[in-house]
């Protein structure tokens, strides 16, 4: 709890930060809300359910796939979602590099700015942590992805135990997703503030469980606050559900940079 409190103190004074990373996932939001009311919503509403016969089901799926290799329409959607997809993957290092900069005690004031400013200098080894961390992450993916279809495919068709593995599967793989990202995290704060890689590791390594600690208290305010305003959202339907779901952004940018910061200070304490 000293880390997490001490991490409050270092959001609050990043609260610019949070407005712009709010900003910037309420545009991200927006992006996404067009692209499924356009495309994805009137696939749906062509869906055959239910199907006068099994045939017109089949008709359905085979029409898609036609779609998917000649439609122009299909690639243009496509190919704009892996543009979006790429520039979200360019400028997520580039606020990093921002929020790791406004961690330093000597760049508390005018957090803003100092926001650029940390873009500016540190983007290119926040981004070189972050390439890696991709790799690292996805490279299971070249076994796991075809296990993931077969099983998926058979429970699909069955039911049952294959689903419950490719659950399990999943689940490995986000506990793995999440310490790399943790022990990559704590690398980059003894490289970008004098310690050292191998330094940040060990104390990651040395303070395992007070890390996983805050990662869960902080998780579990995240998922608390998620369902309390998707249920107020369906109790209270109208304008206020309209405020309460534009206003999760905000919050998930606040403990996003209140995760990071309460990381900071235990590997402060402990450099």
């Amino acid at each position: 709890m000293r880390y997490i409190r001490g991490g409050w103190q270092s959001t609050k004074a990043q609260f610019p930060v949070v407005i712009i990373l709010f900003l910037y996932q309420l545009l991200w939001g927006v992006f996404l809300y067009r692209l499924i009311n356009s495309a994805i919503i009137p696939l749906l509403q062509r869906y055959p359910d239910p199907a006068p016969s099994e045939l017109s089901r089949l008709l359905f799926f085979i029409e898609g796939q036609l779609d998917l290799k000649y439609s122009q329409e299909v690639h243009q959607y496509l190919w704009l979602l892996a543009g979006m997809l790429l520039l979200r993957l360019v400028l997520t290092p580039l606020i990093q590099a921002g929020v790791m900069y406004g961690l330093r005690p000597d760049t508390q004031d005018g957090a803003g700015l100092v926001f650029f400013q940390g873009i500016g200098r540190l983007w290119k080894p926040v981004t070189l942590f972050y390439i890696i961390e991709l790799i690292l992450v996805m490279a299971p993916g070249y076994w796991l992805f075809p296990k993931l279809l077969d099983l998926l495919v058979k429970g699909i068709q069955s039911g049952g135990s294959p689903l419950l593995y490719a659950a399990m599967y999943i689940l490995g793989w986000l506990i793995y997703g999440y310490l790399i990202h943790q022990l990559l995290l704590f690398a980059q704060f003894g490289y970008l503030f004098g310690a050292g890689i191998f330094s940040g590791i060990l104390i990651y390594l040395r303070r395992f469980l007070p890390a996983v600690g805050i990662s869960l208290l902080l998780g579990a305010v995240t998922l608390l606050l998620f369902g309390s305003f998707s249920t107020a959202s369906w109790i209270w339907t109208g304008f206020a559900a309209l405020i309460l779901q534009q206003s999760y952004p905000f919050i998930r940018s606040l403990l996003s940079i209140w995760h990071i910061s309460s990381q900071y200070h235990l590997w402060d304490e402990k450099k």
